[in-house]
């Protein structure tokens, strides 16, 4: 399957991106990062995963960015819920034509089969991997709106995509919610941090 045109993989010994991105994403909480086991995840999934996630995973976890964006975690067994963990599309999604749809020039080159999901965000826009290419550092980000009803596909790497997101690079803001759009200082809570800022009955952005 060929890749957009002017994508370049993430670098497996340096994923720059990540680095930057830490830069620009502060991690609130006593809880920065997870632990996987990624050997089991392979086994799950059938492939490795990115670079650039796995770096993501260990430096931030599965968690929200400012409530709006969340950001899976893989599973590590097949028994697990897939709610909050790396899946593929739901059999609805993929019989479903009104899915099927893309932005020019990109109608007709992917299939919804090739979608592994990594996040969604407030708006339920889903944001996912194009897995065709047997190497993971080469998987493109498919992104569907609600907003426009179809996928746009970004010819990068996950934490390049948010890197840009969150310093407004991309030429067209590529979600449904704007709320980040001009956020100077925006912030990553770990999901552990924010049920347990709830369950004490405060608002765990606030503090």
């Amino acid at each position: 399957m060929p890749q957009p045109e002017g994508y370049s993989s993430v670098s497996p010994d340096q994923p720059a991106a990540i680095a930057a991105l830490a830069e620009v994403l502060s991690c609130i909480g006593p809880t920065c990062g997870d632990d996987i086991d990624w050997s089991a995840a392979q086994a799950v999934y059938g492939t490795s995963l990115p670079t650039d996630y796995r770096a993501f995973v260990a430096a931030f976890g599965r968690g929200g960015i400012e409530g709006m964006i969340y950001i899976h975690t893989p599973a590590v067994s097949s028994t697990e819920p897939q709610m909050f963990t790396l899946s593929g599309l739901s059999e609805a999604a993929l019989t479903n034509a009104e899915v099927n749809q893309w932005a020019p020039p990109d109608q007709g080159r992917y299939r919804l089969e090739d979608l592994l999901i990594w996040g969604g965000t407030a708006a339920a826009d889903t944001l996912c991997w194009i897995t065709a290419d047997p190497d993971p550092d080469r998987w493109p980000v498919a992104v569907y709106t609600h907003l426009d009803l179809e996928w746009t596909v970004y010819p990068c790497g996950m934490a390049e995509f948010l890197l840009k997101l969150l310093r407004n690079e991309w030429p067209r803001w590529p979600l449904s919610d704007a709320g980040l759009e001009d956020d100077p200082d925006p912030r990553f809570l770990h999901d552990k941090d924010e049920a347990a800022g709830y369950e004490a009955g405060l608002d765990p952005w606030e503090y």
